[in-house]
């Protein structure tokens, strides 16, 4: 059976239980391409446990993960990572005594200063790449407002514009989807707008988002589809604001509630 490749990602079927208690009870979904896609539902209803089967930080017990094609379960995180799927964290993990700038060079992969002998026998190329990641580290930082932060210590950014941060960082691999766990938990109302216009700007830009995120005035701006969650299984998918308005939807918030 042919893969269907304009799916950009496909989970089939995924399960996952840890000892007794099942986390994901066949999970199926799909992200097009060229669409910001959602992925919500009540606490403990296994999203963040879809993002890390999908990542590869943990391995189903059963089902298939497809990505562009490809076949992503049973592979480490790097791996899926270089293969161009981008995932952030709810928390920090830039180091805090750096500027935005340098943590933004930490991002592009097989560099050429990283090697000893690379740069010794090879500093015209080491300093002309090194000049290009600048150049395209500044453009990313101005697409998601962080220009004017380019010398400033990690330590003294809000945390909106870490989690703005993190996805500029994402954007220097150039990765041909990014996760993005809970892009505004935390965040300051009015620095919530900001990276809404961002992620929307993006878009347009060409790219692609799976987000998952409890703020429902920020998933209404953002996500063209949902896909619900609710004990492990998913209960609705289809366009936002239609799928929001679904009684089996409704019901299980407030079930939680």
């Amino acid at each position: 059976m042919q893969e269907d490749t304009q799916k950009l990602l496909q989970i089939k079927d995924i399960r996952k239980h840890f000892g007794g208690v099942t986390a994901l009870n066949g999970v199926s979904l799909e992200v097009e391409p060229g669409v910001v896609t959602g992925l919500i539902g009540p606490n403990g209803s296994g999203k963040s446990t879809l993002f890390n089967v999908i990542t590869g930080f943990l391995r189903p017990n059963a089902g298939e993960t497809m990505f562009a094609g490809e076949r992503l379960d049973g592979l480490s995180p790097d791996r899926i990572a270089l293969k161009g799927l981008f995932r952030s964290f709810q928390m920090s993990l830039q180091p805090k005594r750096m500027t935005v700038m340098e943590n933004m060079l930490l991002s592009p992969s097989h560099q050429e200063g990283e090697s000893i002998l690379g740069s010794l026998l090879r500093p015209g190329r080491v300093r002309r790449q090194e000049r290009k990641n600048r150049e395209r580290a500044f453009e990313i930082l101005d697409a998601v407002n962080l220009a004017d932060k380019s010398d400033t210590f990690v330590g003294s950014l809000s945390g909106g514009q870490k989690k703005l941060l993190s996805l500029a960082q994402a954007l220097m691999i150039s990765p041909r989807l990014i996760l993005l766990d809970e892009p505004v938990a935390g965040v300051n109302p009015r620095l919530i707008e900001d990276i809404a216009q961002v992620l929307l700007t993006l878009k347009e830009r060409g790219h692609n988002f799976l987000i998952v995120e409890h703020n429902m005035k920020f998933v209404r701006q953002v996500c063209d589809v949902l896909h619900v969650l609710d004990a492990g299984d998913v209960i609705a998918s289809g366009p936002t604001l239609e799928t929001l308005n679904r009684d089996e939807v409704l019901e299980a918030y407030l079930a939680k509630n």
